[in-house]
C-alpha cells in the first residue's frame, strides 16, 4: 500500500494479506477482520517518529520504522469452523504514536506493590483483546531514551511477562499465528504453567500442525520447536 505520495508501506501489504488468508480459509469462521481509520498527520510516518523521538525520548530503530503502518488499528477475530476445535485467535494492533500516548498499563492494572507499579508506568499495551476479554495483552516498555523497546506479555494470572522478541519480530509471528490465542507464551520464560496457558496449549497444537497445511506460505518450525520444548 502507498500513500498520496507514494511512500509505501509493506507491513500494510502485510496485514491485508493476512486478513485476506484468514477470510479465504474455508475451515476458519471469521467475525472481524478490517483495517481501521488513517488520521491525518499519524498517516505521515516521518512526522509520528520525528514527535515520537522530540516528545517522548524515543528515537525508534529502522526495524520499528520499516513496520509503520498508517490504521488507527488492524483487528481481526476468528475461530475454527470444526465442532471439536480449539482454535482461535484474535489481533487487536494500535498505531504505534497511540499506543506510547494512551495505552498506558497503570492505567488498567495498577500493581500490587512499589516495583510493580513503578515498571506499570512504562509499559503501552499495543494489541490486546478487546473480542475474547481475556484480559491478555502485549506491551512495550517504553522509558525515555529507548530506542529499541522490549516486549512484555500481560495475563491477570502472571501479571506482565518479558518476552523474548523484539518488537518488529513480534509484528512479524503476530501475522504468521494470525494472533492464535496464546502464541506469545512460546517466548515468555514463565506462565506456562499457569491456567492461561493450559487452556491454550490445545489450540496451539492445532495451529503448528494444521497452519502449515493452511497456509502453506509461511514457515511454522520456530513455532512448533518452541512449543515442543515447553509443552
Amino acid at each position: 500500500m502507498t500513500n498520496e505520495s507514494g511512500c509505501v508501506f509493506p507491513y500494510e501489504r502485510r496485514c491485508a494479506e493476512a486478513l485476506r488468508e484468514i477470510e479465504v480459509c474455508r475451515e476458519i469462521e471469521v467475525h472481524e477482520a478490517r483495517l481501521g481509520e488513517v488520521s491525518p498527520p499519524l498517516d505521515q510516518a516521518p512526522l509520528v517518529f520525528e514527535e515520537l523521538a522530540l516528545d517522548y525520548g524515543l528515537s525508534l530503530g529502522q526495524q520499528i520504522q520499516d513496520r509503520f503502518f498508517r490504521f488507527n488499528e488492524v483487528q481481526t477475530y476468528w475461530r475454527s469452523t470444526r465442532p471439536d476445535s480449539r482454535l482461535v485467535g484474535e489481533i487487536h494492533l494500535t498505531h504505534i504514536y497511540r499506543t506510547v500516548v494512551e495505552n498506558g498499563l497503570h492505567v488498567i492494572w495498577e500493581g500490587m506493590d512499589d516495583e510493580e507499579r513503578e515498571l506499570h508506568q512504562e509499559l503501552k499495551f499495543f494489541d490486546d483483546t478487546p473480542e475474547t476479554g481475556s484480559g491478555r495483552m502485549a506491551l512495550l516498555r517504553l522509558p525515555r531514551d529507548t530506542t529499541d523497546p522490549e516486549v512484555w506479555y500481560f495475563d491477570r494470572y502472571e501479571g506482565a511477562m518479558p518476552m523474548d522478541i523484539d518488537y518488529a519480530s513480534y509484528l512479524d509471528t503476530l501475522l504468521i499465528t494470525k494472533g492464535t490465542t496464546g502464541w506469545q507464551y512460546l517466548y515468555c520464560a514463565t506462565g506456562f504453567g499457569d491456567p492461561g496457558f493450559t487452556s491454550a496449549v490445545a489450540g496451539l497444537k492445532e495451529m503448528v500442525e494444521e497452519f502449515p497445511r493452511l497456509f502453506p506460505g509461511h514457515d511454522y518450525s520456530d513455532l512448533r520447536a518452541r512449543l515442543e520444548a515447553r509443552a
